[in-house]
């Protein structure tokens, strides 16, 4: 048992308040007072892409309306009719689709005819058949109780829903009957069902069925009234009350005597009622008609028919959305009824340019051309005796003022008293007219100037402060007295008794042809077909609205919150009392407005000439206009809103390859040239009006603005992970920030991939070496080349000097041997002749050995550890100095360049050993110190001296030519002696320089990893 709840006086009391306050609102906006034909209807046919022969309609949790066809299952966003197969699950296994049912939680049950019942739940379908339990036969209705208990009612009987099977339960819970042809849930949870014999209740939690009647037919559909009364739509017998709690069902209701298939009490309590051939009925209150009957042409029940608009006079699913709109399925296709912002007002057949004026208490008074003047208020049109023509009207202190071709009127206590003709009997009509405030009437005629009727008299004033002799479009008369004229061409004239001032262009003034005044404090507003201005003093300053500039403005008012609005060329427009004052104190400021247009139920476009004004506040506070096919109205402190936000999706991602449903995460082939994203919203009360926002992130910085487009277009998208957004705004900016997302890949193609850019690298870099190779290789050649010619040119040289300078000076020494022969012995000529020939015997020995030096001087083309042993076997024969060669380094890689000059280097170092060093041994060493080539020349013999060492000796280039040959090769040369202990010349050449191409970090790991 649960432990009674305290309550206090108080909490009556907030409680009453509410109730009240529901009650106020809901008689603000209770709509059944208007007549069905002032509902803003809409059809859609087979040429709006409709499916025809509706059996059954459904909203689901998404927001989308679904239709039940006996050709297959259609969902319907209000732009496009989809045809819907499931993606995941199988097909459905039938067609013909007989009821809907759509539960809270989200989903979608079908149910078909010959037995079959599907679920449908995001894209996946679960199909039931007789091996789920399910009944054969036609599945009438499905529905579901608050214990989460879905009800089927078939052609065998009542079913069950319970853990994935179908039950049969109708002979287990004691419901009479074979078959079950309906059921429904009221608002308590009771499970009411219809077989052939009765109709039966469950109560909640129950285990048998109650009868509540037995007098029933062929019931197609089961509803519940406001009142709790039961409602059921029989085939042969109409529409009826046929259960209350309190007794009679005559009490509830009329009997409607119209074969339906259905019936929906709407929000408000009103009946609605497809018919089988005679199209649809409204019924407003059905209590102030209790126990009546009601046949196809009674007029107690509203009706919409073919010839009215409906697609087809067959209905017979009926469904009222989320947003209170009303839909009727029939043969031919779809038509939705909504409450339109702007009440169309009752008027006569053929009626046209509607002058107007606020009458007594509420409404207005209508006169037109060709029709009676009438009194038009929400209840309907009362005309009056006056059959004249009426093309003006206005209203003061002393009265309403009307006037036409033929005269002038006067309104008094509702009665139109004639006042005087016009005084020229031959003018069409009044362009204006306004009281004086002293019992006469100024009236603008299609003549120049303006006429005063005052003392029974008419006096026309032309108006000499204009060259051209116009005549006021409007008049208004102030609360100072002052009289206001409207003209073309950006005029008003303001008279202040004697005194005249006219604003125009040098003013301000720019809203072209004049044709709407409103005072408002100091300020006179004014519209014109240019937009909107106000007069200040003897200044205009111009309203510059948001979005499209205001045209044809030809009424202007201002409602009881200060609003203004305005009859204009786009349709009634308002604007913002604290917005207008904004833009009047800052010229930069951009007012927003609000339209109102065909969509929200104007039947056409403001007049522009006459009759003006054509917009009219009543005294009870309701605004009215009047455009050239008729006359709206509209309550500004109950401006109907949708407070829905839409539900958003996206649809299908496409590109010129083909398309896809967008799942979460959706990947697209390389190469994408064009991507289209579809998307939508489930706003099904102006999907006109629903305004759509994207961004793709990781492209868009933004978010853009798609309008009404419901397609996101993007031109070669790079490669990468992208998230599309996309949110919606309704018709009254209610806007659903969440929106919907789909993740999108767009592949890489083999190109675009990381490692073909490294691929590229690697081998630009490849052909980077390659080109340097060939340059280095065309270098070394042309290198060896010059080399090869010094050679030639060396041995050139030592030829000639053997074969002329050696030769010649060993022919003259043996001349001055054979002079010396001729001398005594023991002579001193002779000694010192034979001394300077010793001496001339060592100058051609060591000429001669500088002769072979040349010409052996890249002799030795092959290795150089070859070459240096031969060498040293040649210098150890001649001159019996022992000369080891040590070479442990691998030459076989050896630039050509740096061979010739490590070999001549070795040479000139063992000859200066031999030559002045007197050495008993000279050791020369090749090997591979650190990373450098290391070339050293050792000798036991005398030293160098320091000064030698440093400057060189007198005459002789050897430590010189080392040195030089050294740095030629890319090394570095370094010389170390001791006058007592021998000399060393070592040269260091990086292995890099001495082995090109061979000796890289890279190769010196691998051989390093090698050894390992």
């Amino acid at each position: 048992m649960r432990r009674p709840v305290a309550t206090s006086p108080w909490r009556w009391l907030w409680t009453l308040c509410g109730w009240i306050v529901f009650a106020a609102g809901a008689w603000a906006m209770d709509n059944r007072d208007r007549d069905i034909g002032q509902y803003y209807h809409t059809a859609w046919t087979v040429r709006e892409g409709a499916p025809g022969q509706v059996t059954a309609l459904a909203q689901t949790a998404d927001g989308y309306l679904w239709l039940g066809t006996q050709t297959g299952l259609y969902r319907f966003d209000g732009v496009h009719f989809e045809r819907y197969r499931p993606r995941e699950g199988g097909d459905f296994l039938a067609s013909s689709v007989a009821a809907l049912y759509a539960p809270p939680s989200g989903g979608l049950w079908i149910g078909f005819r010959y037995g079959v019942a599907s679920f449908v739940k995001g894209d996946r379908a679960t199909h039931f058949t007789a091996g789920s339990g399910l009944p054969s036969g036609t599945v009438y209705a499905i529905a579901g109780t608050p214990d989460g208990t879905i009800w089927a009612a078939t052609f065998n009987g009542l079913a069950r829903f319970d853990h994935g099977r179908w039950t049969a339960v109708g002979t287990a819970l004691g419901l009479p009957g074979t078959r079950a042809r309906n059921l429904a849930v009221d608002r308590q949870g009771r499970l009411w069902v219809a077989t052939e014999d009765v109709l039966a209740w469950l109560p909640r939690g129950g285990t048998r069925f109650q009868i509540a009647s037995r007098d029933v037919g062929r019931i197609n559909r089961i509803a519940e009234a406001p009142d709790g009364a039961i409602w059921v739509a029989e085939a042969d017998g109409g529409v009826r009350p046929v259960w209350t709690a309190t007794g009679d069902p005559a009490t509830a209701g009329p009997v409607l005597r119209i074969a339906s298939a259905g019936l929906l009490f709407d929000r408000e309590g009103a009946l609605w009622m497809p018919t089988l051939g005679n199209g649809i009925r409204r019924v407003p209150r059905v209590h102030e008609l209790a126990a009546k009957i009601l046949g196809p042409d009674d007029t107690d029940a509203q009706r919409f028919v073919e010839r009215d608009g409906m697609s087809s006079d067959y209905t017979s699913a009926v469904l009222q959305d989320r947003e209170g709109n009303l839909w009727f399925g029939g043969s031919r296709g779809l038509d939705r009824f909504r409450v339109s912002r702007l009440l169309p007002a009752a008027q006569l057949p053929g009626a046209t340019d509607f002058a107007m004026v606020a009458a007594a208490s509420k409404g207005v008074w209508v006169g037109t051309k060709n029709h009676p003047l009438s009194y038009l208020g929400l209840e309907g049109i009362t005309p009056s005796r006056l059959t004249q023509a009426i093309t003006a009207a206005s209203r003061d202190a002393d009265g309403t003022w009307l006037g036409g071709p033929n005269g002038l009127w006067k309104l008094r206590d509702g009665v139109p008293e004639p006042v005087a003709a016009l005084p020229y009997p031959d003018y069409s009509g009044v362009q204006a007219v306004v009281g004086d405030g002293h019992g006469g009437a100024f009236v603008s005629l299609n003549r120049p100037g303006i006429y005063h009727f005052s003392d029974g008299r008419w006096t026309h004033d032309p108006l000499a402060t204009f060259a051209n002799d116009p005549a006021p479009l409007v008049l208004a008369r102030d609360r100072r007295e002052r009289l206001w004229m409207g003209f073309a061409r950006n005029t008003v004239l303001i008279r202040d008794g004697a005194k005249d001032t006219v604003v125009g262009l040098r003013e301000g003034l720019s809203v072209g042809n004049v044709t709407a005044l409103l005072e408002d404090g100091e300020a006179m507003w004014v519209g014109g077909e240019l937009g909107v201005g106000a007069i200040i003093g003897d200044r205009a300053h111009m309203i510059v609205t948001r979005g499209e500039p205001l045209r044809g403005v030809s009424g202007l008012v201002r409602d009881r919150r200060g609003d203004f609005w305005a009859s204009a060329a786009q349709g009634v427009v308002r604007i913002a009392g604290a917005d207008m004052a904004r833009a009047l104190a800052d010229a930069e400021y951009r007012p927003p407005v609000r339209v109102f247009d065909s969509l929200d139920g104007l039947p056409g476009t403001p007049a522009q000439f006459r009759p003006l004004p054509t917009a009219v506040v009543a005294d009870d506070g309701r605004l009215w206009f009047a455009t050239t096919s008729g006359i709206v109205s509209i309550d500004p402190a109950d401006v109907p809103r949708n407070a829905l936000a839409p539900s958003v999706f996206v649809r299908t991602v496409g590109t010129d390859m083909g398309t896809w449903p967008a799942d979460a995460e959706t990947r697209l082939p390389p190469r994408t040239e064009r991507l289209r994203i579809a998307f939508t919203a489930t706003s099904l009360t102006m999907p006109e009006r629903v305004r759509f926002r994207y961004r793709m992130e990781g492209l868009d910085t933004r978010w853009r603005d798609a309008g009404d487009e419901r397609e996101a277009v993007y031109t070669d998208p790079p490669p990468g992970r992208y998230v599309f957004r996309v949110i919606a705004s309704n018709e009254d900016g209610v806007t659903n920030e969440a929106g919907a997302s789909v993740g999108i890949t767009v592949a890489r193609a083999f190109y675009q991939m990381p490692w073909f850019y490294l691929f590229c690298a690697a081998v630009t870099a490849l052909l980077i070496w390659a080109a340097f190779f060939v340059r280095l290789r065309r270098i070394s050649a042309q290198l060896r080349e010059r080399l090869h010619e010094r050679h030639a040119e060396r041995e050139r040289i030592a030829r000639d000097l053997h074969d002329t300078l050696l030769q010649s000076v060993q022919g003259l020494a043996m001349r001055f041997q054979a002079i010396a022969n001729r001398v005594p012995p023991g002579d001193p000529l002779r000694v010192a002749m034979e001394r300077a020939l010793d001496r001339a015997d060592e100058a051609m020995v060591e000429a001669r050995d500088r002769v072979r030096d040349l010409r052996a001087h890249g002799s030795y083309s092959g290795r150089l550890d070859v070459a240096l042993r031969d060498m040293a076997a040649a210098f150890a024969t001649e001159h019996t100095v022992p000369v080891v060669v040590d070479v442990t380094a691998d030459l076989r890689h050896l630039d050509g360049l740096v061979r010739d000059e490590l070999y001549g280097i070795a040479r000139e170092a063992v000859h200066n050993a031999i030559t002045h060093a007197n050495a008993s041994r000279i050791e020369v060493a090749l090997r591979v110190e650190g990373n450098d080539l290391l070339l050293s020349v050792r000798d036991d013999g005398r030293g160098i001296d320091e000064i030698v060492l440093r400057d060189g000796r007198s005459g002789h280039w050897g430590l010189r030519g080392i040195r030089e040959r050294a740095l030629a090769a890319g090394g570095v040369p370094s010389i170390a002696s001791r006058i007592d202990g021998g000399t060393e010349i070592a040269v260091r050449i990086p292995l890099a320089r001495a082995f090109p191409g061979h000796h890289t970090p890279l190769r010196r790991w691998w051989r390093s990893v090698r050894q390992r």
